[in-house]
């Protein structure tokens, strides 16, 4: 919805959102200035160190601490940012300001897409059913489709296998292989080692030392800014809200919601869900013990 407001003698457009992720309004703080940190054909990042804030809409996709809206203000919202050095947060209002635009969050619908790390007794069949759903045919960003990758890189799969129960230091050797390697705003091996923090977010597979040398690694931005937001995420719980979808069909044995999640999951990005989800199959044959370790 589109409104004029009168600030300081300005004229300004304001949109209201249509809805936001829970956890941003914890990381806003008032009036503290958010620069934009990159801008798309869908929307545009503000920087919250160490997060990102995603407004726009993107296939109605629900990322963490994102902000969706209505595909028709998004030409809106697109033009007046393009202009804007920075936002700002107004609490009394609920609103993120720039010179030229607000962006009322006041009545907007709220989401949440953390999961809780617990072993959700997700059975042999459920997983067995995902992966039932998986088209190991489908492009991965590593030159390879999902299948033809864990059967010809399957040594350097199992390398990894070998360090979710070493020391820290072992481990970092290991992700180095795999943080930050290919082309794009998230490289493919950021993908792959997201589909394994989701599947031990929902059947815990990684030790200690391993998640702390992947943040080490993530700290000292051996990846993109935009991967490193991701893992931001994923380490405290936050996944695109189709993986808490896939979650719950996970868990019902769903097979039709599974099917549903796999493939808006595969749509994301060019190749960054396909990437994703070679790194949840590996995750699999890990948890199923089909892993030569």
């Amino acid at each position: 919805m589109q409104k004029n407001w009168d600030i300081k003698g300005k004229d300004m457009r304001s949109l209201s959102a249509k809805l936001a992720a829970s956890e941003l309004f914890e990381a806003l703080k008032e009036d503290e200035a958010y620069r934009i940190h990159s801008q798309f054909e869908s929307g545009c990042n503000l920087a919250l160190p160490p997060f990102l804030c995603f407004i726009g809409n993107k296939n109605e996709a629900l990322v963490p601490y994102g902000i969706l809206l209505d595909k028709e203000d998004l030409p809106v919202y697109l033009e007046q940012a393009a202009s804007s050095g920075c936002f700002r947060w107004n609490e009394e209002e609920r609103t993120l300001y720039s010179d030229s635009i607000r962006l009322c969050l006041k009545n907007t619908r709220i989401y949440s897409s953390v999961i809780q790390k617990k072993d959700y007794s997700i059975d042999r069949e459920g997983l067995s059913m995902f992966e039932g759903h998986i088209d190991w045919d489908l492009p991965t960003g590593f030159g390879e489709s999902i299948g033809s990758f864990l059967m010809t890189e399957k040594k350097e799969v199992e390398e990894l296998y070998q360090v979710f129960l070493k020391p820290k230091e072992e481990a970092e050797k290991t992700i180095k292989r795999w943080i930050g390697r290919g082309r794009g705003l998230t490289p493919s091996g950021d993908d792959f080692l997201m589909g394994l923090l989701y599947m031990d977010r929902i059947c815990p597979i990684l030790e200690m030392p391993f998640l702390q040398g992947l943040k080490t690694l993530i700290d000292h931005q051996y990846t993109t800014d935009i991967s490193g937001h991701y893992y931001h995420c994923a380490l405290e719980g936050y996944f695109n809200y189709v993986m808490v979808e896939l979650l719950d069909a996970l868990i019902q044995k769903n097979s039709p919601q599974m099917k549903r999640c796999i493939d808006r999951i595969k749509m994301i990005g060019s190749t960054s869900g396909c990437d994703m989800l070679l790194g949840m199959a590996a995750g699999v044959n890990f948890i199923k013990g089909e892993a030569n370790i």
